[in-house]
């Protein structure tokens, strides 16, 4: 019988011991792991300390939770983390099928099986918004209703305009409501202003992060492009992720005046039109290392403006109600389809990619809708190719790591053809 799992402190463990190991060996990285580590070390001691723990989907804005002293912790980041454990997570999709639909979104399947099975401690309370994902709003009050879980759901309007941002706003005071009510706690006006301005020197290093990877060649790794999307997404609201954001600011800023890239040779520049595989993060290395490809960019980039009025909480607010519409994914998913596909032209415009991949995530029916119109407008404006994959984001027994890296050594070597 095998050793039963816990994924909360497995990942802690795991964080800790990069974080370890890269002080000793290799100080002057250590910090690419020390802001995560000790999150996650955090977490995995709530229990202990009696900290407060939020459950939030991955497009929930961490800040308000911060500013209630509060630990957010998102479902989707755990997730993947246990479906690119060695054990994978194959096992809490299988528990989940049994109560829910198999066409729910593995994110969701891995979180309802891992704590189905004890795997996963049971929330205290769950909150996401109402976009970008139709499989969340499904699979969250299911979860609430059979736990019996305290749960809010952020209504997110389907325009960006200054109606739908009152509107946001009106939803993020309900949200303030229910965090008080639910937990016993006030929120603090000034602590909410100091959050604030913590997040936005975070995000004024991450937009400046942002156009030194425009830098050929680029200055930072494929996978840490991707990988600090977990740290902004846990961590804005803290002095952490300023510490974390202004080192990869300095480092990379260094790198670029140097005229050095990450790759001793870049020659494909690549940018994930949508979801990127997770359940084995060695894709990244091979395609560089193969290929000297680079994933410049993908739709987990956050580029997110500081949000200029911090004066006082109504003010911040409606800042963070447009925060909201900025967030990865639903920035770009949760309207017309025309917002996704300016979107991506603009990334792929930017960031002077060669080709773009179409990550097909299974359960995103309303993303595989539109995915040869992307395909056609990026080729037709841009005059990039772009590679469709259809694949499951944590369960690799849809399509295997040796299957994406087929598609992907075709497609990279007709273009060195050309």
């Amino acid at each position: 019988m095998s050793e039963k799992r816990h994924v909360v402190e497995e990942t802690a463990q795991l964080y800790g011991f990069l974080r370890d190991h890269t002080a000793k060996k290799y100080p002057e990285r250590a910090w690419r792991y020390e802001a995560i580590a000790n999150y996650m070390e955090k977490v995995a001691k709530s229990k202990d300390t009696g900290e407060e723990v939020a459950w939030v989907n991955f497009a929930t804005i961490p800040e308000i939770f911060w500013a209630m002293d509060m630990i957010p912790i998102s479902i989707d980041l755990m997730s993947g983390l246990a479906a690119s454990s060695p054990e994978g997570a194959a096992e809490f999709i299988d528990l989940a099928e049994q109560y829910i639909p198999d066409y729910i979104c593995a994110t969701n399947k891995v979180a309802f099986g891992a704590i189905m099975d004890g795997a996963m401690p049971v929330p205290g309370m769950l909150v996401h918004p109402s976009a970008p994902c139709d499989s969340a709003v499904t699979a969250y009050p299911l979860l609430s209703e059979h736990f019996g879980i305290p749960y809010f759901c952020i209504d997110v309007p389907y325009f960006r305009d200054e109606r739908g941002y009152q509107y946001l706003t009106d939803e993020l005071r309900r949200l303030v409501s229910f965090l008080e009510e639910t937990t016993g706690r006030r929120l603090d006006p000034d602590k909410l202003r100091q959050t604030m301005e913590y997040s936005n020197r975070a995000h004024e290093y991450s937009q400046k992060v942002n156009q030194l990877v425009n830098s050929v060649p680029c200055p930072i790794p494929s996978i840490d492009i991707m990988l600090d999307f977990n740290a902004i997404n846990s961590l804005a609201g803290t002095p952490q992720l300023v510490e974390y954001m202004k080192t990869r600011y300095e480092t990379a800023r260094e790198m670029v005046n140097a005229g050095r890239g990450h790759l001793a040779q870049e020659n494909f520049r690549l940018v994930w039109v949508y979801a990127m595989p997770v359940f084995d993060w060695s894709l990244y290395s091979w395609l560089e290392e193969q290929y000297g490809a680079v994933s410049i960019s993908a739709l987990n980039l956050f580029d997110v403006p500081p949000t200029e009025d911090v004066s006082n909480t109504d003010r911040i607010l409606r800042g963070l109600a447009q925060k909201v519409t900025l967030e990865p994914m639903l920035r770009e998913c949760g309207g017309p389809w025309e917002y996704y596909a300016d979107r991506l032209e603009d990334l792929c415009r930017r960031y002077k990619a060669d080709a773009a991949v179409f990550g097909g995530h299974i359960a995103c029916k309303h993303t595989w809708a539109i995915a040869s119109l992307i395909k056609d407008r990026l080729y037709d404006t841009l005059g990039i190719p772009t590679l469709v994959i259809e694949m499951d984001v944590f369960d690799p027994r849809v399509a295997s790591l040796d299957a994406v890296k087929a598609r992907l050594d075709e497609f990279l070597t007709v273009i060195m053809e050309r």
